[in-house]
């Protein structure tokens, strides 16, 4: 669902950013992604906001500020299918960063997965071969940004409900987007207020989904079905845009789904 939702998130930016500068895309994403989550914290009550890692969730709030410039920027530049191959940096960062800084186990399989995701990463960029959009690159340093966040989720979720993080997450996100808004503001019609609440209400349901999934499993085995989000991607920009991506973008997702396909079922029979 998470991925699914992912997709959908993507395909509102494209949209939006036809108009609307990703700067302030972004403030739409912060600021009803805190509304609509309104709604779950007047049934649960203010007290499930408690908790002892506000420096963590400040800290995941400009690194998720800082990664969703990226994201939305490389998604006013490049089609949504590639943006969304490259992406897949996001869960090897994830990953990778989970054996490095929260000394997750670190499987044979899992070490395959990570390097053979890099290749058909590189095979999708094909640098040297290819003039490299400048969205590439926001979509890699998007990557780092999540990776970096991701550490601040899980050990957050060691103590607090996954929703307590989703919404710290649009709060702590929210001022940093002001600031950015602000540099570029320009008053929405009725209808891009509309998009920008489907795209707040999509991005914190991708993102309960998501700290659910990472509640439950290691960043390393959950990070792999990130992956799923290309086929959703693909179809979305076909039907809506038109797009559609290149041999070596389907040949590279080809890889990275093989290896991800590969460590999930060794992580499967690990733990079964």
């Amino acid at each position: 669902m998470s991925a699914v939702l992912f997709a959908a998130q993507a395909a509102i930016v494209r949209h939006l950013s036809a108009d609307l500068h990703f700067l302030e895309i972004s403030l739409f994403r912060a600021l009803f992604g805190v509304i609509v989550m309104l709604p779950w914290l007047m049934r649960v009550g203010i007290g499930v906001m408690r908790t002892r890692h506000t420096g963590l969730y400040v800290g995941r709030g400009f690194l998720s500020t800082v990664a969703m410039y990226g994201w939305f920027g490389s998604l006013a530049l490049i089609p949504i299918a590639d943006a969304t191959a490259v992406s897949f940096t996001f869960p090897l960062f994830i990953a990778l960063f989970g054996i490095l800084f929260l000394k997750e186990s670190a499987p044979v399989m899992r070490w395959v997965a990570l390097v053979l995701g890099f290749v058909g990463t590189l095979v999708i960029i094909r640098p040297g071969f290819a003039d490299i959009n400048s969205g590439v690159f926001l979509v890699i340093g998007a990557g780092v940004c999540i990776g970096g966040s991701a550490m601040f989720l899980k050990v957050a979720l060691r103590a607090d409900h996954p929703d307590t993080a989703v919404l710290y997450q649009s709060v702590y996100m929210l001022p940093f987007a002001i600031i950015g808004a602000a540099l570029v503001w320009e008053w929405p019609t009725a209808e891009q207020w509309f998009w920008g609440l489907m795209l707040g209400a999509a991005s914190a349901s991708a993102q309960r989904c998501y700290s659910r999934a990472f509640a439950i499993g290691e960043t390393g085995a959950v990070a792999p079905f990130d992956f799923a989000r290309l086929p959703f991607a693909v179809a979305i920009g076909f039907l809506v845009f038109a797009e559609l991506p290149d041999i070596w973008t389907v040949l590279g997702a080809i890889i990275i789904f093989g290896a991800s396909i590969a460590a999930g079922r060794g992580e499967a029979r690990r733990n079964g």
